[in-house]
This record gives structure tokens, C-alpha cells and sequence, in this order.
């Protein structure tokens, strides 16, 4: 028997995209679709999906709280959340809300179909594009453990020094001549310090600090 979808977007073209993409896969069923989050949920209530795609922003209220409200009503029903909004304040609050899969609009098809088969068969599924240590954070909140150490602390002194000085706006060129190294070792460090805290770019990093607190949010 296969998976029983609700669709929960305010734009109808979005919504026709993905019903199309989902009848490509005969194991999907759509069974209702949503523009707001009142009838979102009372369509959980009444057609008690397996899956519903959830986006963030809606009428009514957010996709995070619609979620819980979703498992109230419908205890079978997993959240798979589909947004633009890929911050790390978005991405935790969703994880900690319980959803079973976060992805972004730009993902690709394919990948978002792997996502929703991931989540119909009650694995946890989060976008390539994610952080890599909030997926590690949320993975160990759901084993129990405790998930207050700082990706942070992984840092070398030396790293952490640069780490610094680019949240604080500083590039390449000045933070070389700030720590007296050269550019080349600044840029090293920074691929070393993107890798260690699964992040891309410096907005990512800027965020990644703001969200602690250590500089102003971005």
C-alpha cells in the first residue's frame, strides 16, 4: 500500500509541481492540498495522511507550528518541511519540533523525491545544503544525547582566531596582516574551518555566529 500525501503551500503552481512530480511515483498518493494552515489541518484531521509536505511560510501561522498541530490530530502523519528558508534558526526549530525531513526549493527533484521516501519509510531526511552540524545536533537529540558542545570547540587556537576575525568582517588580506601569516594560510584555514562546521560561505559563517550570540544576526 503506498504513502497517503497532503500538500501544504500558498502557491497554487508550486503545488501543481509537485503533485506532478509525486504521480511519477506510483507508491504517492496525493489525497489533499492546502494553501493555509487552518485547512491544512483540518485536512490532517480528515483524510489522516502518511506524509504531509509542509512549506514554512503560510497564512494563518508558520509551517514549524502547523507541524505540531499536525501530530495532535494526526498521529501517523510525518512533516516533511519544503521551504526556501534554509537559516539555521528555521532548520533547528523545525528538527526540535519534530519534523521528519527539512529540504529546499532549490534541491534537486530527485533529491526531493529521495527525501519523501525517506520520510515514508520513517527515516529522517535533511537537505544536502544544511549545515552539516545541525544534522549531527539533531542526531544526537534524538539519541539522548546531550547536544550543548559547541561545533566551536573543534576549532584549533589558531583557527579560532580566524574564525573571529572573519564574523567580525575582516578578509582575507586583513586577517593576514592582523595574525602576521600570510593570505595563503589564512585561506587554508578557512577551507579547514568551513569543513570542520559543515558551512559554505562566510554569510553561513556570520550566521553560524550570530545564532550563538557572538555577533549581531545577520
Amino acid at each position: 500500500m503506498g504513502s497517503r500525501v497532503l500538500l501544504v503551500d500558498d502557491h497554487p503552481l508550486y503545488r501543481a509541481g509537485l503533485k506532478a512530480l509525486l504521480a511519477t511515483e506510483p507508491a504517492f498518493t496525493v489525497v489533499a492540498e492546502s494553501a493555509d494552515a487552518k485547512a491544512a489541518l483540518e485536512a490532517a484531521e480528515q483524510h489522516q495522511p502518511d506524509i504531509a509536505i509542509v512549506d514554512i511560510q503560510l497564512p494563518g501561522t508558520n509551517g514549524i507550528a502547523l507541524a505540531k498541530d499536525i501530530a495532535r490530530v494526526c498521529r501517523r502523519c510525518r512533516v516533511l518541511v519544503l521551504t526556501m528558508h534554509g537559516g539555521d534558526p528555521y532548520v533547528i526549530q523545525a528538527l526540535d519540533a519534530g519534523v521528519a525531513g527539512y529540504m529546499l526549493k532549490e534541491d534537486a527533484a530527485s533529491d526531493l523525491l529521495a527525501a519523501i521516501r525517506a520520510v515514508a519509510e520513517g527515516r529522517t531526511y535533511v537537505s544536502g545544503r544544511i549545515p552539516k552540524w545541525i544534522v549531527e545536533r539533531q542526531f544526537r537529540r534524538a539519541r539522548g544525547e546531550d547536544v550543548a558542545g559547541d561545533p566551536l570547540d573543534e576549532l584549533s587556537k589558531r583557527e579560532r582566531e580566524v574564525f573571529d576575525l572573519v564574523v567580525r568582517g575582516f578578509s582575507n588580506e586583513a586577517s593576514a596582516r592582523e595574525l602576521g601569516i600570510s593570505v595563503k594560510t589564512i585561506e587554508t584555514h578557512r577551507a579547514r574551518i568551513n569543513r570542520k562546521l559543515g558551512v559554505h560561505s562566510t554569510g553561513d559563517l556570520v550566521r553560524f555566529a550570530a545564532l550563538r550570540g557572538l555577533v549581531g544576526a545577520a
